[in-house]
């Protein structure tokens, strides 16, 4: 093969499909003798924390099967130096969607001083087998879906949402999950220039009528100002005592960028009615500020928008939860800390779900925090908008979850005061002439609206269990107990 141009692609190839195909044969046509690198089952699930449907042994017979395929070889390393180190290729093929993403920047460098040419192909544009997971049910398409309500009401009371996919409350209704960009496409960035890039790559041009979901915080008003001029932003107020109003803060964003304010104001009895129409779509519980989302999405779509851009993430990926991030926990701290509502408090035959936080353990007492925070909790925040926006048919977009730190969270920093602190930088930017907003929760008035309820009736509850309770963790209870009953409807 000397005097032949060798050519050489890898992915996973997971439930085939026309894009890999179309990979396969552009990539062919490009060189004379194509090997094609299967990712093995192991590979996949150390950096996409997934795992695969189809196993390696199915995947790579499937590839080798291929007409323009010439060698099928097991990959168990994303460095391609190692692979070329084995196959001596001249020209390495990937898709035109990781162009300009800094790891193929970087390969691209390492590739041109070993004399290999880095082709990007046309990316076949509607289809990945992360969609044809999601069309077949959120990746729970393959598994064998038990029903376990102990598991699932103890997960949701610990996290708000249940964290085993092959587990569900009720039979052919898988719950759904927020779609989290896998952390290899990621971008890292070391300053406020880089986000402002981020951004602008994600938001221009715009796809079809763009909204924007703004609070009274920095994140979303970052995002606000890069919306065009009178672009729709939406704001929501609940009715109650003891609420946050943030309409004013996010008024004042709107008239910098001259954007149209539009105010949705969210009712005990308009909370209710989304709690119900938002449950079943959920396969499980709503996240307690999932019915304000939710309310909002529906303006949206009735004011003709396609997609909402909305700022969740920076929080997670930039050094926002300032409570979680306070010290160096030990283990067991910090899931008393985090866990909302402990199941033993308030359910008679509470499951054990602590593999939840034991992934997250270090040596013998400590915990990495800091990834259960871009795990777990990203994972449960996140999807109390995006279900919402997915239940009324909305697209959405969070620039921030394209990002991240490219260089380890200076916790220090994050201590002193500065969270987020090239966020911070970037809403000085623009934003100079106004002071950088706290952060916000999305405020609802839960002590107010539960302050009368008597807790819950059924019979898989600890009779008097509310007492001590939160308006929030009583909230938390009361949307379990109510999607329980709705399922038997």
């Amino acid at each position: 093969m000397q005097d032949k141009i060798i050519g050489f692609t890898a992915g996973v190839f997971d439930m085939f499909h026309i894009g890999h195909l179309n990979l396969l044969k552009n990539a062919a046509a490009r060189c004379d003798y194509l090997i094609v690198g299967v990712n093995s089952d192991e590979l996949v699930q150390s950096y996409k924390d997934k795992k695969t449907i189809v196993p390696l042994t199915e995947r790579m017979e499937i590839i080798r099967q291929i007409k323009y395929v010439d060698e099928v070889i097991r990959i168990d390393s994303l460095d391609k130096k190692k692979s070329w180190e084995m196959l001596h290729y001249d020209r390495l093929f990937i898709g035109d969607d990781w162009k300009g993403n800094p790891r193929w920047k970087k390969t691209e460098e390492e590739m041109a001083e070993l004399g290999v040419k880095v082709i990007y192909l046309p990316h076949t544009d509607g289809t990945s087998s992360t969609l044809l997971r999601d069309r077949l049910g959120d990746d729970n398409w393959g598994m064998t879906m038990k029903v376990d309500k102990e598991y699932c009401m103890s997960s949701y009371l610990t996290v708000r949402y249940v964290h085993r996919k092959d587990k569900v409350f009720k039979e052919g209704l898988p719950h759904r999950e927020h779609p989290s960009v896998p952390q290899e496409k990621k971008i890292p960035c070391f300053s406020a220039e880089d986000i402002d890039g981020v951004i602008k790559r994600f938001l221009s041009p715009p796809t079809g009528q763009l909204a924007v979901f703004l609070s009274g915080g920095m994140d979303s008003a970052i995002l606000a100002s890069y919306m065009p001029k009178g672009t729709r932003a939406y704001t929501a107020r609940c009715v109650g005592t003891g609420t946050i109003d943030e309409t004013q803060r996010a008024a004042e964003y709107c008239k910098t960028y001259g954007l149209e304010h539009i105010i949705v104001d969210v009712t005990w009895e308009d909370y209710l009615q989304a709690m119900k129409e938002l449950a079943l779509h959920d396969g499980s519980p709503i996240v307690p500020n999932e019915p304000q989302a939710y309310l909002m999405a529906k303006r949206a779509k009735a004011d003709g928008v396609d997609c909402i851009v909305y700022g969740d993430c920076a929080d997670t990926e930039f050094g926002g939860m300032t409570k979680l991030l306070a010290k160096d926990w030990d283990y067991d701290g910090f899931v008393e800390r985090f866990t909302f509502l402990d199941p033993k408090r308030v359910m008679k035959n509470p499951a054990n779900v602590s593999e939840i936080y034991e992934a997250y353990k270090k040596g013998k007492d400590g915990i990495d925090f800091i990834s259960f925070i871009a795990g777990p909790y990203a994972v449960s925040a996140a999807g109390a908008l995006t279900n919402a926006m997915d239940a009324v048919g909305l697209k959405f977009i969070d620039p921030y979850e394209h990002c991240c730190l490219g260089e380890p969270l200076d916790l220090a920093r994050v201590r002193s005061g500065d969270s987020k602190y090239l966020i911070r930088d970037l809403f000085r930017l623009r934003y100079p002439n106004m002071e950088v907003p706290e952060k916000l929760p999305m405020s609802r008035p839960a002590d107010t609206w539960m302050k009368d309820w008597e807790g819950p009736h059924r019979e898989e509850f600890l009779p008097g269990c509310i007492e001590g309770l939160t308006g929030e963790q009583k909230l938390l209870l009361f949307s379990l107990e109510r999607f329980m009953d709705l399922m038997e409807v």
